[in-house]
């Protein structure tokens, strides 16, 4: 049997590619709401069936997190496997290729247990993966953080932070960050660990583990500072209720410009953010 690493790499393959043979059959098209709460689109659905389809050929037991069918349980023990079928829903519904399959496994209840994670975006032909202890990885090549001396920032842009994301980047921009919003949190995570970016902020206590569970060990593995608070735990569950705050940075330096610049825009910092927002 291959080892979990490449079972959670192999799923995520297989989620992408049902994803885009969805999209000859209306693949943006809504059908219903997923158990998270958040509309389901019919490639969103399609790539999730792909995806246990998968892990049920290799693992016997194990307990699914995932984002449209909820939390099940097939058999009894093995890993907790967590699945966004498709991050980036809205630009997979309208022709944008930034958008991924993510599955990350762990070996215990809380997102620090997560050994090993899978990032595919098909139309980008871009695969970011990580095992604990062994590294991170792009497309093959073991990723190591090399900062730059512009830095750039992504936000996520969430429509449930309402306009907060906005007015965080409009003073990062005044000091001296390049901004980016591209809609796909996975994505925007796991360039911390290529360089694509220097740094990702998710203060909002919005995002759920299915979004950045596999990008978190990505960027740890990588050598990314990263801070992570959960509102239902320290460490944040493995859990479709959790909701968690996020910030990865290429260098200490860039972490903390960054928590200033957010206690300027918001008045409140990283550290502060469960108090101002946790209970809305």
């Amino acid at each position: 049997m291959p080892d979990l690493t490449e079972i959670v790499r192999e799923a995520a393959r297989a989620g992408a590619r049902a994803a885009l043979e969805e999209v000859e059959h209306g693949g943006g098209e809504e059908a219903g709401r997923g158990k998270g709460g958040d509309v389901s689109l019919r490639g969103d659905l399609a790539a999730e069936r792909a995806v246990v389809k998968e892990l049920k050929r290799w693992l016997p037991s194990f307990k699914l997190v995932t984002e449209e069918a909820g939390e099940l349980s097939f058999g009894e023990g093995g890993p907790v496997v967590v699945v966004d079928p498709l991050d980036g829903s809205r630009n997979y519904k309208r022709g944008i290729p930034f958008f991924a399959t993510t599955v990350a496994a762990a070996r215990g209840p809380t997102i620090d247990d997560v050994v090993a994670a899978a990032v595919y975006a098909p139309l980008l032909d871009i695969e970011f993966y990580a095992e604990r202890g062994n590294g991170a990885f792009l497309n093959g090549r073991k990723l190591s953080i090399k900062p730059s001396e512009q830095p750039v920032v992504a936000v996520n842009a969430t429509p449930k932070a309402f306009f907060l994301p906005h007015s965080l980047a409009l003073i990062l921009s005044t000091e001296g960050f390049v901004v980016r919003m591209l809609g796909a949190a996975s994505l925007e995570l796991a360039f911390v660990a290529s360089g694509g970016v220097d740094a990702y902020i998710d203060p909002w206590f919005a995002v759920r583990v299915v979004d950045l569970a596999a990008s978190l060990l990505v960027a740890k593995e990588a050598g990314a500072l990263v801070k992570v608070e959960g509102r239902l735990g320290d460490p944040p569950l493995l859990s479709l209720d959790e909701r968690m705050a996020v910030l990865a940075a290429s260098t200490e330096e860039i972490a903390a410009k960054l928590d200033r610049a957010m206690g300027k825009a918001l008045g409140f910092r990283f550290s502060e953010a469960r108090g101002f927002l946790a209970a809305r």
